[in-house]
């Protein structure tokens, strides 16, 4: 018995809503299905232009990326041929610079030895 009028209160229920829902429906059926029609028509298109303009975007990246890539590769080119123009330059300097350096401990060496010569021929002088 519980089950019966479990399945009237059911019965009831959803006859007394579906009631409701048709009275208080802001449209009728027609208008409301046209309204769906539309508004899915709508969603549609602006779902095939976002669809379009990502398309857009992603074109649009890897364009950029393709064109970076090659700026990348032209300025690294770039940067080797100044770095090797640099050591070209500065390599006569460096080798003007040891010589140069060479010559003054040589200099040196040759001042240091007349010094002693002449400390030597002093105290020769004075002895």
């Amino acid at each position: 018995m519980k089950i019966k009028n479990l399945g009237i209160g059911f019965l009831v229920g959803v006859t007394g809503g579906a009631l409701i829902a048709v009275l208080n429906a802001p449209k009728s059926g027609s208008d409301l299905q046209s309204s769906l029609r539309s508004n899915s028509d709508s969603m549609k298109s602006q779902m095939n232009q976002l669809k379009i303009e990502a398309g857009e975007v992603k074109s649009s990246f890897l364009t950029t990326k393709h064109e970076s890539q090659e700026v990348f590769k032209t300025l690294g080119d770039e940067i080797k041929t100044m770095v090797n123009n640099f050591q070209a330059d500065i390599n006569p300097n460096i080798e003007r610079l040891k010589e140069n350096g060479e010559n003054l401990q040589n200099r040196g060496e040759e001042i240091q030895k007349s010094v002693s010569n002449i400390q030597d021929n002093f105290k020769f002088k004075f002895k």
